[in-house]
């Protein structure tokens, strides 16, 4: 029998470790996962995405990079990028849940497995309405929709100049090449 991590636990064991092991981890599925250090090109990417997010919804809503969503006992991830509704207290008081979150964001290079398939479920049985994966080699964008029973119903792929319309966040609009950094 394998047993489940909690958030709870996870705190206390950052708590614990050495203050020198700078390690990101995140809880999925109650297992402990453990974030490599970014390349390049990943680090771009991420930099490019969060301007671009942070620009085009302005003061209406939050940006978020690489910070927890609680979504239960056992699950808190850290996505790349998650756009929240705005809060009195900005998020000080306790991590966005669910119902705080519009979309989220993964870049992924190194990790798009996991983003496009255990990720993808946590946040769909979450019911996070929208859900994009940014494929930083191939530089396309995986669009999920609609979460039911712990999938998306809908998953669209884009390139290039094709441009993606949010559906949780009126008039946001971009294309899959503003996302990425210029190479």
């Amino acid at each position: 029998m394998r047993l489940r991590t909690t958030v709870e636990e996870l705190y206390r064991l950052y708590a614990a470790r050495d203050p020198a092991d700078t390690q990101r981890m995140e809880l999925i599925e109650g297992e402990i996962v453990l974030m490599m250090p970014p390349a390049p090109l990943l680090s771009a990417s991420n930099t490019q995405t969060n301007g671009l997010m942070t620009q085009k919804v302005g003061d209406a809503y939050r940006v978020r990079c690489k910070h927890p969503i609680r979504i239960n006992r056992h699950n808190e991830p850290q996505p790349d990028i998650a756009v929240v509704k705005p809060r009195k207290d900005s998020y000080a008081l306790s991590h966005p849940d669910p119902d705080d979150v519009l979309l989220i964001i993964e870049v992924s290079d190194t990790s798009l497995d996991f983003d496009l398939n255990a990720k993808r479920h946590t946040y769909a049985k979450a019911e996070i309405a929208e859900y994009w994966v940014l494929d930083v080699n191939s530089r396309e964008l995986h669009v999920f929709l609609s979460p039911w029973e712990g999938d998306y119903t809908q998953h669209a792929t884009h390139k290039g100049d094709d441009e993606v319309v949010c559906t949780t966040i009126a008039d946001l609009k971009v294309s899959v090449r503003e996302l990425l950094p210029a190479i």
